[in-house]
């Protein structure tokens, strides 16, 4: 039995890192003794995440080195040490220029802006400590499940998944799909969505023929109990960004490799490293039940 609800969204700037951190922090290796390496500078790393109601959060960190940091290094330090808090950012579209709201710990947010499907929105950040990057993507159209269940899945072991059906329209158009689950422990679903620890599926629409498509798979990122609250997220997104993503889940250390010298994934950033998307993920949510 499935139970859905609603939850509202709203922004969190120490809460929305400090999660992410923490996993960093353990997954870090010890520092090894080594002369002679140039410095390599710091470049701004960029994250983006909108959300139905036309909020957008930008998540601005500097890249460090893997000697820089250990597995005793506290996380709010090493927050404090790559957090992006000096930048002035703002959003360029078709019809205007907004400016985002600088929320603490590298974090800038905008409310209401109206981002136009198919429309392109150019970001521009200027740091007086690190300079300028910017970036320009296109608002991919949002897609929508038709219908979703997720239930929990117990392997015949000792894991518990979680196990998400759904049922979706493909556009004639070429189209590439990430669908995320996450379990959600406070009403801060943008935070717990940054979390890269969140179970993701990439899916290529050259996978299936039929413009009605319906799958069933299972999460198994952690175990599950019954009354937890988990989100299943559905995004449309470029190809470009489904290459990005790709990559990184090749990589179990996604996380230290994405903020860390060197970065060796594309980028749509000039001057910068990470990925600039203006995407809007259709969220459902679940408490799961025995």
């Amino acid at each position: 039995m499935i139970k859905t609800i609603d939850y509202g969204v709203r922004f969190s700037s120490a809460g929305l890192i400090s999660s992410m951190f923490i996993i960093l922090a353990a997954c870090i290796p010890d520092p090894l003794e080594v002369e002679g390496i140039p410095v390599v500078q710091p470049q701004i790393v960029v994250s983006t995440q909108i959300i139905p109601d036309q909020s957008l959060v930008v998540l601005l960190t500097k890249s460090f080195g893997a000697l820089d940091a250990n597995e005793d290094s506290d996380a709010q330090e090493l927050l404090d040490q790559i957090a992006v808090e000096d930048a002035e950012v703002t959003i360029t579209g078709p019809r205007d220029v907004y400016t985002l709201v600088a929320l603490g710990s590298g974090v800038y947010g905008g409310t209401f802006i109206p981002f136009e499907p198919n429309a392109e929105y150019t970001l521009h950040v200027e740091s007086e400590t690190l300079g300028e990057i910017s970036a320009t993507t296109t608002v991919k159209p949002m897609i929508s499940f038709e219908d979703i269940e997720a239930e929990l899945y117990f392997n015949g072991y000792d894991d518990t998944l979680v196990q998400v059906s759904y049922q979706l329209i493909d556009p004639e158009e070429k189209n590439w799909y990430m669908l995320n689950v996450q379990q959600i422990e406070s009403d801060e679903l943008i935070e717990d969505a940054l979390n890269p620890r969140a179970f993701t599926r990439l899916l290529d629409d050259a996978e299936f023929e039929s413009n009605d498509y319906s799958e069933t798979f299972r999460a198994f990122q952690r175990d599950f109990e019954a009354g937890d609250t988990v989100a299943v997220f559905l995004s449309n997104i470029s190809e470009e960004y489904y290459n990005f993503m790709k990559l990184r889940l090749d990589n179990r250390f996604s996380f230290i490799e994405y903020l860390s010298e060197p970065v060796n994934y594309p980028s749509n950033v000039q001057g910068g490293k990470g990925f600039f998307n203006l995407y809007v993920p259709d969220i459902r949510t679940f408490i799961l039940e025995e």
